[in-house]
């Protein structure tokens, strides 16, 4: 019957909802905006308007979980849910109240269903339902990572559920109409609440899990059988090679981590580097560990900067910026770098465009505040100011590198201060960005720029420098011409 009724409802439902999760939506928001009083009355009247559109998407997000919410209950035994993973998966689901067995099997992924109550948590909340059931223990999987590899295929065909999926297109406008409104991200103290609550959770995690480089973000494993310390030196070095380093150099770095890089940059290559960073407990680490005279490790929001400098770069800070402050990123950097300098912006990506939902697991259990940006955000109008020198993908690295922290927490032995709960989120967030890194989900890029109009005299070779300058020797270039 129910799913009789998603036939006729559902294309009124979507209509009501689906118009209004597009990018031109939401209204353009700055850091820094005048009282209301200053503003001309035709400013106002648009702004107000687009407050009211913003409203109406939440309104429709009402109605939909309610149609959706009461199908959900009609078939609460997950039958809709298994016909879709069987339909679309490799994944065998169990019914187990006793869990996964002492010896899992090996021939295939898993899914172990300890409380059925898992069916509804996901039907209603998608990812976070998936998360939260997974982090309080009402599932199991022999490959967990394999798992949510098998269960991303169903994103894009959501819609064989019918009225079912409808609470899944409530929590995106929820959690997306939320952020357009009240985002957290415009001030520096909202931006370093966001940092804190990730990177300043404890010292013994990260160094245990991060290894001797303390490198947090996506190693370089462009040759086989690499380590992870070899990729991370590997990535490292790629960055500062694309920067075009040449000794006494000011470079600045957006977002400096744990101090690794900067150091490097300024023992190998010899540049003064100025690191700023948000996070209290990077900042200290930093300062402890890598006590070297050519490095200024500041705790500092990246929008107060001053100076000129030869180079700039980030490595994982583009993600924390938000959509919403990208061109003040991109300007501000214009401001700061030399008119014949180099940028690089190291950062993951995403593959499908579209408003983010802050309401997620990711966003509300690891990353407050983040957003991934598309292709299309380095095609906006504030990209008119800059020149695109190169632009590499390196993804399933990351995937590697996940795998890598995992292993080091090495089943979390000297880290018994974590309860479980704690352990089961943390290896989720590690595995899923696995997956979805593995199945080009997510991306990994580094964007090398150039200012616009430039004082520089020719094109960046140095990024894709042959390796042979030797003539070459082929038989069909030496031929004679008649």
């Amino acid at each position: 019957m129910a799913r009789r009724k998603a036939a006729v409802l559902l294309p009124l439902c979507l209509a009501a909802g689906c118009g209004f999760v597009v990018p031109k939506l939401a209204p353009t928001w700055a850091p820094q905006r005048a009282p209301l009083r200053q503003r001309a009355p035709a400013t106002v009247a648009r702004q107000s308007f687009a407050a009211g559109q913003l409203l109406l998407p939440f309104a429709a997000s009402v109605l939909t979980g309610v149609l959706g919410l009461e199908a959900v209950r009609q078939l609460n035994e997950g039958s809709a849910l298994k016909d879709l993973i069987k339909k679309y998966t490799s994944i065998i689901v169990v019914d187990s109240p006793e869990g996964m067995p002492s010896t899992p099997p090996t021939d295939g992924v898993y899914w172990y269903i300890k409380d059925p109550d898992v069916y509804r948590r996901v039907l209603v909340q998608g990812d976070l339902g998936l998360g939260e059931s997974y982090m309080d223990g009402q599932w199991e999987s022999n490959d967990l990572e394999g798992f949510v590899f098998e269960m991303l295929k169903l994103e894009v065909v959501k819609k064989d559920l019918g009225l079912l999926g409808l609470p899944l297109l409530s929590s995106a406008i929820v959690g997306s109409v939320s952020w357009l409104l009240f985002p957290t991200n415009l001030s520096a103290s909202g931006a370093k609440e966001n940092i804190a609550k990730h990177y300043d959770i404890s010292m013994k995690l990260y160094e245990q899990m991060l290894g001797p480089t303390m490198m947090y973000s996506g190693a370089y494993y462009h040759t086989p059988e690499m380590t992870l310390e070899e990729a991370q030196i590997a990535k490292m070095r790629l960055v500062a090679d694309k920067l075009d380093l040449k000794p006494g150099m000011k470079v600045l770095e957006l977002g400096c981590g744990f101090g690794a890089l900067a150091d490097l940059m300024a023992t190998e290559y010899g540049v003064h580097v100025t690191g700023v960073t948000l996070s209290e407990d990077q900042h200290a680490y930093a300062k402890k560990h890598f006590k070297n005279p050519m490095v200024d490790i500041r705790l500092q929001d990246y929008r107060s900067m001053t100076g000129q400098f030869d180079r700039i770069y980030s490595v994982g800070i583009f993600e924390h910026i938000g959509r919403n402050c990208y061109e003040t990123y991109f300007e501000k950097c214009q401001e700061l770098l030399k008119d014949d300098g180099i940028m690089v912006i190291h950062t993951i990506g995403f593959c499908r465009s579209g408003q983010w939902n802050h309401g997620g697991w990711m966003n509300t259990y690891i990353f407050p505040g983040a957003e991934l940006p598309t292709m299309s955000h380095f095609t906006q109008g504030f990209q008119e100011r800059w020149h695109l020198e190169d632009w590499q993908s390196f993804g399933v690295s990351y995937a590697k590198t996940l795998r890598a922290w995992k292993d080091n927490l090495d089943n979390w032995k000297g880290l018994e201060e974590f309860d479980l709960r704690f352990r089961r989120m943390w290896e989720y967030y590690l595995m899923c960005c696995a997956a979805s890194f593995q199945a080009r989900r997510t991306k990994l890029w580094q964007l090398v720029y150039t200012k616009y109009p430039s004082k520089r005299q020719d094109d960046c070779h140095h990024i894709r420098q042959p390796k042979r300058a030797e003539p070459a020797t082929a038989t069909r270039w030496n031929r004679e011409i008649t």
